[in-house]
C-alpha cells in the first residue's frame, strides 16, 4: 500500500527544537506535495488567575497577548516557506486539542518532538507526546531532539537513505511497515526490517533437581551423566532457537511484496534482547536515518 500524506501537522511548542520539527515537516510536505498545518496550543491559564486578586493582568488579557505573540512567532517561522500552509492557534490541553484538530481536519501525519532541554519543558512536552502516542488516530512522527544537519535549511531537501522498521507482526506493526516501505520508495532509500526476540531465561539444571526428579537413580548417578544431560538440553534449545530465527527472518523477507523487491534494497535482521535497546543499538550501528 503506497502511503501519500496530503495534510501534515507540525505541532510547535516554541521549545529549543521547534526549528528541527519544522524542518522535517517542510521536507515531507515538499516530497509528498502536502499542505502544512502549523499548530500551537496555548495552555488555558484561567484557573491560575481565578483566585488571585493581586495580579495586574487578568486571564483574558494574558490570553490575547499569548495569541498575538504566538501568531507573530509562527509567521516568523514560515516567512520564507513557499509551500501551502495554514497557521492554527488553539487554547486548552495540548494533547487533546492537537488530537481534536487532527481529527477535524483529517490530518494524515503529525510531527512533534520528545522534549526540550529544561526540566519543566521535558515534563510538559514529554507528557503531551506520550498522550498523543496513545490517542492520535494518524501516524505520529516523534523526533528525538538532537541537533544535526540532516535537513539543510536552504532547500529543506531530506536526505533519507536508510529507513528502519521494527516488526512484531502485529496489526500496528503492519501499518508501520506500510509507511516505512512508502518512505523508502519515495526517497529511494534502503529498508531495514528487524524483529527483536526476547531471550528465554536459561534455567541451569542442578544436581538437586535431578535427584528430586529421579529419586530412585540418584545413588548410581554420576557427574558425567549430569553433564551429558545438560549438554543435550543446551543443544536442543540452540536448535529450536535457530529454527525460530530462520522462520522469523523469512516472515520479514516476505512482508515486502514481490513487485517491490526490484527497487527496494532490503535488509533483514533478527536481534535478541530488550526491544527498545536493541533497536537503538542497531540503528546506530547501521547509521539509520529514520
Amino acid at each position: 500500500m503506497r502511503v501519500q500524506p496530503k495534510k501534515i501537522m507540525c505541532a510547535v511548542d516554541f521549545s529549543d527544537f521547534s526549528d528541527e520539527i519544522l524542518a522535517y515537516s517542510i521536507a515531507l510536505c515538499k516530497e509528498f506535495h502536502a499542505k502544512l498545518f502549523l499548530v500551537h496550543v496555548i495552555i488555558d491559564v484561567t484557573t491560575i488567575f481565578e483566585h488571585n486578586d493581586e495580579t495586574s493582568l487578568d486571564a483574558e488579557t494574558l490570553h490575547r497577548m499569548h495569541i498575538r505573540n504566538a501568531q507573530k512567532s509562527l509567521e516568523d517561522l514560515v516567512k520564507e516557506v513557499t509551500l501551502e500552509y495554514k497557521i492554527v492557534i488553539e487554547k486548552g490541553d495540548p494533547a487533546y486539542e492537537i488530537r481534536r484538530f487532527a481529527l477535524k481536519e483529517k490530518i494524515d501525519m503529525v510531527i512533534t518532538a520528545t522534549h526540550g532541554k529544561s526540566g519543566i519543558k521535558r515534563l510538559l512536552i514529554g507528557s503531551v507526546t506520550e498522550k498523543l502516542m496513545k490517542t492520535i488516530h494518524c501516524p505520529l512522527l516523534v523526533l528525538h531532539t538532537q541537533n544535526h544537519d540532516f535537513i539543510p535549511r536552504d532547500d529543506y531537501e531530506m536526505k533519507l537513505k536508510k529507513v528502519l522498521v521494527g516488526c512484531d507482526f502485529s496489526h500496528d506493526s503492519k501499518l508501520a511497515f506500510d509507511y516505512g516501505l512508502s518512505l523508502a520508495q519515495e526517497y529511494q532509500a534502503e529498508l531495514y526490517l528487524t524483529h527483536v526476540v526476547k531471550p528465554s531465561e536459561y534455567i541451569e539444571l542442578k544436581a538437586s533437581n535431578y535427584i528430586n526428579n529421579m529419586p530412585e537413580d540418584y545413588i548410581a548417578w554420576r557427574t558425567s551423566d549430569y553433564l551429558k544431560m545438560q549438554k543435550k538440553v543446551t543443544e536442543e534449545n540452540r536448535e529450536k532457537t535457530a529454527k525460530l530465527r530462520s522462520h522469523l527472518e523469512r516472515q520479514l523477507y516476505f512482508m515486502v511484496p514481490e513487485e517491490c523487491r526490484s527497487w527496494c534494497a532490503l535488509h533483514t535482521a533478527i536481534l535478541t534482547g530488550e526491544p527498545y535497546k536493541e533497536l537503538i543499538k542497531y540503528a546506530k550501528e547501521q547509521d539509520i536515518d529514520m
